[in-house]
């Protein structure tokens, strides 16, 4: 085991992680590509060690010797991956808890498209909105054809928060689109009235949740999503409305997809080559 792979050791162990979990937050397919890291039998990419730096706060000295030289490297990769290789782009939007970097699995598609992880900081909706559109502006201006793929709340920032640029085509995966009853349901559970939410504006629960009467009025505004937009559907998502998804689907002409014995988060390997399979069906 060289210095570096006992460095990458340490910072997973520190952490109580185990080889596959450390794997997926970094992008990595198998948990093979760690042992071999950490055995000094492979190299981490510079591409690779700028996720984990991001992923666990970390600052460069933690890795190497001399990190002015090796950071001038990261910055120059940096700016050399700010350049678009193609006109068209597929943007990645994450669900809750999620990151940017879960737009690595969508690099088979890097031979024709650029692939970006939009990223966010999970918070209030309201919040997010500041953070996507300035994001999703520069995007935009860089590419003359733009996809959106979005997971779960993901979806609601893309149709909600993006409606005014101009989309190709939209894959929304287990999407949240009735965030208004989202919002309701949380109010009935926290026995929050409408009245009282006018009043104070403002609400945070017991459990931490922020209630937002702004927030709230904005959702009876309508939606004026227009991209043609391809929707998949687990059979037993549980976190979802499937009548609402129904719903959205007629009212937005989308097309529908629902995978036998899906659930929310497509995550088993079967599930993974449906989803593969379903976009590359429409993309």
């Amino acid at each position: 085991m060289n210095e570096f792979g006992q460095k990458i050791r340490k910072i997973r162990k520190d952490r109580g992680l185990t080889q596959q979990e450390f794997a997926d937050s970094l992008g990595y397919a198998h948990k093979s590509t760690i042992n071999k890291i950490e055995s000094g039998k492979e190299d981490m990419s510079y591409q690779k060690i700028l996720v984990l730096l991001k992923e666990y706060m970390l600052e460069a000295k933690t890795l190497f010797a001399d990190p002015d030289a090796e950071m001038g490297k990261i910055d120059a990769l940096i700016e050399e991956s700010k350049k678009p290789r193609h006109d068209s782009c597929l943007v990645y939007i994450h669900g809750l808890n999620g990151s940017g970097s879960e737009a690595d699995f969508y690099s088979f598609y890097t031979n024709k498209h650029d692939v970006i992880g939009l990223d966010y900081e999970d918070g209030n909706p309201w919040e997010v909105k500041d953070k996507i559109i300035p994001a999703f502006e520069e995007i935009s201006r860089k590419y003359k054809i733009v996809y959106v793929v979005a997971n779960s709340i993901g979806a609601f920032y893309a149709y909600w928060y993006l409606s005014s640029f101009q989309v190709e085509k939209a894959f929304f995966i287990s999407p949240l689109v009735n965030m208004k009853q989202t919002v309701e349901t949380a109010m009935k559970k926290n026995k929050v009235s409408l009245e009282r939410l006018k009043r104070e504006k403002v609400i945070t629960t017991d459990n931490g949740q922020t209630l937002s009467y702004d927030f709230y009025m904005s959702l009876n505004e309508k939606d004026n999503w227009k991209a043609k937009t391809h929707v998949l559907y687990g059979e037993k998502d549980r976190l979802l409305d499937k009548d609402s998804v129904f719903e959205f689907v007629a009212r937005h002409d989308s097309s529908l997809t629902i995978m036998k014995n899906g659930e929310h988060l497509f995550h088993t390997p079967g599930q993974i080559k449906f989803l593969k399979k379903w976009i590359n069906e429409y993309l």
